[in-house]
């Protein structure tokens, strides 16, 4: 099925469209903000939403192992179509709504927090952020908790030395908190990518649909995520097939 097949979704401009999922064989990424019942945001879901998404998607799509990202060896492709799911900022809905619904479907998934945000909590949901028990918890459950620089800055619109001085800090907090392991997660705040990001080369590296869908060989730290638009469940069944079609197997390796 291709791109044009599938019908642009209403209200969101050419360069943030979901439709374009990974690189075929790749796994597909998705990327959420927040689960929560009162909150409007392109990529956040009520926690009904979400678990009608993720069944949806896991119709057609096995989980991927945040297990499988921190074995070393770099990145390898899976033998079937396969969904890595991913939750920006560290927002403390994702623990108490995202949580119970991931662990009922057996997904385990990475959790990008602000490191120097985490603790900092507030009536709104935007700003109630995960604490370090959270996350303990969260990755004594298999989740994977990765960086997302310390407080959240577009990487892109700053100073190239204060942008790796934000990534690099959050990626040791990481390591502090959770051990360093054979390869370190990190994802870009808003999905902008400096032009010379800086990270250390065993970091896989994830952006936004901003993003091209490229081979995770190929191209290691601008790793392509989509999602399931808010407020249009009624293009998702067209998405996951899209996605899946564009899924193969015998696609060259990287």
């Amino acid at each position: 099925m291709s791109t044009a097949a599938i019908p642009l979704v209403p209200g969101i401009p050419s360069e943030h469209q979901p439709t374009t999922g990974s690189a075929p064989g790749w796994p597909l990424v998705l990327y959420f903000h927040h689960v929560h019942p009162d909150v409007r945001h392109y990529t956040a879901l009520t926690p009904r939403e979400f678990a009608l998404g993720m069944e949806r998607v896991l119709a057609e799509f096995d989980p991927y192992e945040p297990s499988d990202l921190l074995a070393g060896g770099g990145p390898r492709r899976p033998e079937r179509p396969t969904v890595l799911v991913t939750f920006d900022d560290g927002y403390r809905d994702n623990f108490v709504h995202a949580r119970p619904i991931l662990d009922r479907l057996g997904v385990r998934a990475v959790f990008f927090v602000c490191t120097a945000l985490l603790g900092q909590r507030s009536d709104q949901p935007r700003a109630d952020h995960l604490t370090r028990e959270e996350c303990e918890l969260l990755a004594a459950d298999g989740h994977a908790i990765g960086a997302h620089t310390r407080t959240h800055p577009h990487l892109d619109r700053i100073p190239d030395e204060v942008a790796r001085k934000e990534s690099l800090d959050s990626l040791a907090d990481i390591a502090d908190w959770f051990g360093p392991g054979p390869a370190r997660l990190f994802a870009y705040p808003y999905g902008g990518i400096p032009e010379q990001p800086g990270l250390p080369e065993d970091v896989l590296a994830f952006g936004t649909v901003r993003s091209p869908a490229r081979p995770w060989g190929a191209d290691p730290q601008s790793i392509r995520r989509t999602y399931l638009p808010s407020g249009a469940t009624e293009t998702w069944d067209g998405l996951v097939r899209h996605w899946r079609d564009r899924w193969t197997p015998g696609a060259p390796r990287h």
